[in-house]
């Protein structure tokens, strides 16, 4: 325990700091390259389909909510077309979420599989490469990344916060949470990656990278701060709206975020044994799961699957 300290401040320094992200970048470049083809074919099939709107959640092991996610999206589109890319590490959860996304006509890609333990990185990094292998290659009017289980619940058109707009999302600060400690002064601040737009136009000539930046305290997208959002002027971004809504489910109340208005966010279904999440037990997510299907989906009736 004597060393913790001294090993905490070896790794906010700056030269620790700048190898690790060289390392970082050596291992996404690998990922990158891997499956690009598959990438591109996606991008094919979706402009020869004329589609120029594009919406992509990246999957994490949890097909139950990509079942609800697809359903939400057929009952309430929010005005673009929703792609799956699974980056699930469990070989059972990728075939079912393909069957899901079958069933309900949503375009789907399996990503290379990988191990990454940062669950930020693996996250960023799987929107980074839809971005240079799909996206670039599809070239949309409008594109943009929600989380799996951020869900659309009442009518909403996400391409009209883009007019005028180069990019429209919910907004992150940096915080005192992360290894950089915030200043009142501080500009810092990023589009939270499970909740990000963009104008396709405005944002090409940039290589765009949605990997964590801890050291600005800044989590999943934080790299585009010094790529992109520090070009931005005020008047370029559209922020989203974010409120705390009370949720009552087995006679207890608790909170959960709404988007808009318009986008019930669940967050952390992905990590039930991540400390701070309180999904932890296979009876609460199954309370969860039903809520969520009996309040805002119409009741059980229309799940493809049912896992926890």
């Amino acid at each position: 325990m004597a060393f913790k300290p001294l090993v905490d401040r070896l790794s906010r320094s700056r030269t620790v700091i700048r190898v690790k992200a060289l390392r970082n970048q050596f291992v996404y470049k690998a990922f990158e390259y891997r499956g690009r083809a598959s990438g591109r074919l996606l991008a094919k099939e979706l402009r020869d389909a004329e589609v120029s709107r594009v919406c992509f959640t990246v999957a994490f092991n949890v097909p139950w909510v990509i079942d609800a996610l697809t359903k939400a999206w057929e009952m309430r589109p929010p005005g673009m077309t929703l792609v799956v890319v699974d980056n699930s590490t469990k070989v059972a959860a990728r075939e079912a979420i393909a069957q899901i996304c079958k069933m309900r006509g949503v375009p789907y890609l399996a990503l290379p599989m990988r191990v990454e333990k940062h669950l930020s990185r693996s996250h960023g990094t799987a929107i980074t490469w839809a971005f240079h292998n799909i996206v670039r290659h599809l070239k949309p009017e409008f594109f943009g990344f929600i989380d799996h289980d951020c869900f659309p619940v009442v009518p909403f058109d996400i391409p009209s916060k883009l007019a005028g707009k180069a990019v429209y999302g919910r907004r992150a600060y940096a915080t005192e949470n992360h290894v950089y400690k915030a200043k009142p002064d501080d500009r810092h601040w990023n589009l939270w990656a499970g909740y990000c737009f963009y104008r396709f136009s405005a944002v090409a000539p940039y290589e765009l990278n949605f990997e964590p930046r801890i050291n600005l305290g800044l989590d999943t997208g934080a790299a585009n701060w010094a790529i992109l959002y520090s070009k931005l002027a005020e008047t370029d971004v559209a922020v989203a709206s974010v409120e705390q809504r009370p949720m009552t489910m087995a006679g207890a109340v608790g909170h959960h975020e709404f988007i808009d208005g318009a986008f019930f966010h669940l967050a952390g279904v992905s990590y039930p044994e991540r400390p701070g999440y309180h999904h932890r037990t296979t009876e609460h997510r199954e309370m969860l799961r039903d809520y969520v299907w009996n309040t805002y989906l119409g009741g059980p009736a229309g799940q493809a699957v049912s896992d926890f």
